[in-house]
């Protein structure tokens, strides 16, 4: 989109005509001639090639961004560079697409600034519809994410839970993962497989899940330093 208002006020444009499918092409090309091309466009999304493969394999369907000419056909150009123009549009289609200009009865057909405003503010809403609709998918995205991270985490403490120890009583073990009793060093009063009670002293006697308990690392090195010895 043109954008320097103060260069643009007062303007006139001529209308160039080409195929629907050449007319961003066309825009680009004239730019690349150091000619100041502009029609109006917008982003949408449609399906990705191999949508149909993916849901039939229970996947999610993939979408693709695509800019497409608001007013396929018509690209509009300033009249400063109709002689430009001119020869541009007698020349055979190579290093741009094939188009033409919009004549009427005193040459070529001109229009205001102030006729094109319309178009300039569709396209400006365009933006604005596509912007809106990507932070909604980036939010629906990091939603999904969380679930399943959080789906993860569960499958993980799932399976912890369901591990088992063979813990004998009197052994002596630290628990892993419960901050109020880091430092703690309890004997294991009866081992349960998937869990076990534990006395750490006084009246703290507790059911730990028996992942969470490893036997004291102090005490296990004293009893391999003795062994060895």
């Amino acid at each position: 989109m043109i954008t320097n208002d103060g260069h643009r006020a007062g303007r006139r444009w001529c209308i160039l005509q080409t195929t629907a499918a050449k007319t961003l092409p066309l825009m680009a090309a004239l730019r690349g001639e150091g000619i100041d091309a502009w029609t109006p466009s917008r982003t949408v999304k449609r399906d990705a090639p191999g949508n149909r493969r993916r849901l039939a394999l229970g996947q999610r369907k993939v979408m693709v961004e695509v800019t497409v000419p608001i007013l396929p056909c018509w690209v509009f150009a300033p009249e400063r560079d109709m002689d430009d123009l001119w020869r541009l549009a007698d020349q055979p289609e190579g290093r741009h697409p094939r188009f033409s200009v919009f004549t009427g009865a005193r040459g070529a057909a001109l229009v205001r600034d102030t006729a094109v405003a319309g178009l300039r503010q569709a396209e400006a809403d365009a933006l604005a519809a596509i912007t809106a609709e990507r932070a909604a998918e980036t939010r629906a995205a990091a939603q999904r994410a969380r679930a399943e991270r959080l789906g993860t985490l569960r499958a993980r403490r799932a399976a912890l839970r369901r591990e088992t120890k063979a813990l004998a009583g009197g052994q002596e073990v630290t628990v892993d993962g419960m901050p109020a009793l880091d430092g703690l060093v309890g004997k294991v009063v009866e081992g349960r497989g998937t869990s076990a009670v534990i006395h750490f002293g006084g009246a703290l006697t507790m059911t730990i899940e028996a992942w969470r308990v490893r036997p004291n690392p102090v005490r296990t090195e004293a009893a391999l330093t003795g062994t060895a010895a």
